[in-house]
């Protein structure tokens, strides 16, 4: 029996392992067979959303699997159920940056033996849970140095860290081409300033070209401005994060300036209050604060 929730399940239609977040993220727009990994168990189970978000079992997982929930305690109360003390909301960190994996059609539910071989075949793997841009780097800024070091993290087929997928600018040498924004997110300190048809925003980080050193140069235009919550970051201490683009140099050749696609969720820019470094965290900032 667990005390903790069940939050990982295999998948029929991803032929792997999802988190229950994930599952319940797509639920309606995809119907997705899950099942308890427990090879001795397999029993369907379906997410749900109370304060966490968990998988649970119609059905009841078979008597002594791992994943049976405790459901009382010793009672002064006989026969009067004690239920388990809810416990605050976990969020689940994405290791996957991306739209996820692929969810094939399936016709019928699987037999014993085939969910037993997907059972032994991906026991080992992580369950997916695929995230945004925006969500992976709220990710980052929650963890410790140390949970980012243990923390994967997949960006197209590199198997990663959070520690080893972020790049920090302030570490980085003067050559622009050693950057490489299309496996990594980087970031690093910038100012945005207001322009009189746009937003600027302006690496402190600068990379030689001939004899000068240039920044880092991204241009939003007023008429759509994206990220929308820009403004909000004029004239203040800010972290630039990006992934995706190689900067370029300009006409005027006074800054390295890189455009981006905005339409996809999993690549662009982001940006975040304050100047984060690669060894703080939320907790750190906020103590420092």
């Amino acid at each position: 029996m667990r005390d903790e929730l069940m939050t990982e399940a295999l998948c029929w239609q991803v032929e792997s392992k999802v988190t229950a977040d994930y599952a319940y993220k797509i639920k309606g727009a995809f119907d997705l067979d899950c099942y308890c990994p427990n090879d001795a168990c397999l029993v369907k189970v379906f997410p749900k959303k109370r304060i966490n978000t968990y998988f649970f079992a119609p059905e009841r997982h078979v008597a002594g699997c791992s994943n049976e929930a405790r459901s009382t305690e010793t009672s002064l109360f006989p026969g009067r159920p004690h239920p388990r003390p809810a416990e605050e909301p976990r969020k689940s960190v994405p290791n996957l940056l991306g739209p996820g994996p692929t969810i094939k059609k399936k016709t019928g539910e699987p037999t014993k033996a085939e969910l037993l071989q997907l059972a032994v075949t991906v026991r080992t793997l992580p369950a997916y849970y695929p995230g945004t841009l925006e969500e992976v780097i709220d990710a980052w800024i929650q963890l410790t140095p140390g949970e980012r070091a243990l923390q994967p993290l997949t960006i197209g087929k590199q198997h990663l860290t959070y520690e080893t997928a972020f790049t920090f600018l302030g570490s980085v040498s003067d050559d622009i081409s050693s950057l490489n924004p299309r496996e990594r997110i980087i970031f690093g300190a910038s100012t945005v300033r207001e322009a009189d048809y746009s937003f600027l925003i302006e690496s402190r980080k600068r990379f030689l070209h001939e004899a000068r050193k240039l920044p880092l140069l991204l241009v939003s235009s007023k008429k759509k401005v994206l990220p929308d919550y820009l403004p909000t970051l004029v004239d203040k201490k800010a972290t630039l994060f990006w992934h995706g683009a190689i900067p370029g140099l300009t006409d005027k050749k006074n800054a390295f300036r890189f455009d981006l696609d905005f339409s996809s969720p999993y690549a662009g820019v982001a940006l975040r209050f304050g100047e984060l470094a690669s060894w703080t965290s939320a907790a750190s900032e906020n103590a420092q604060a």
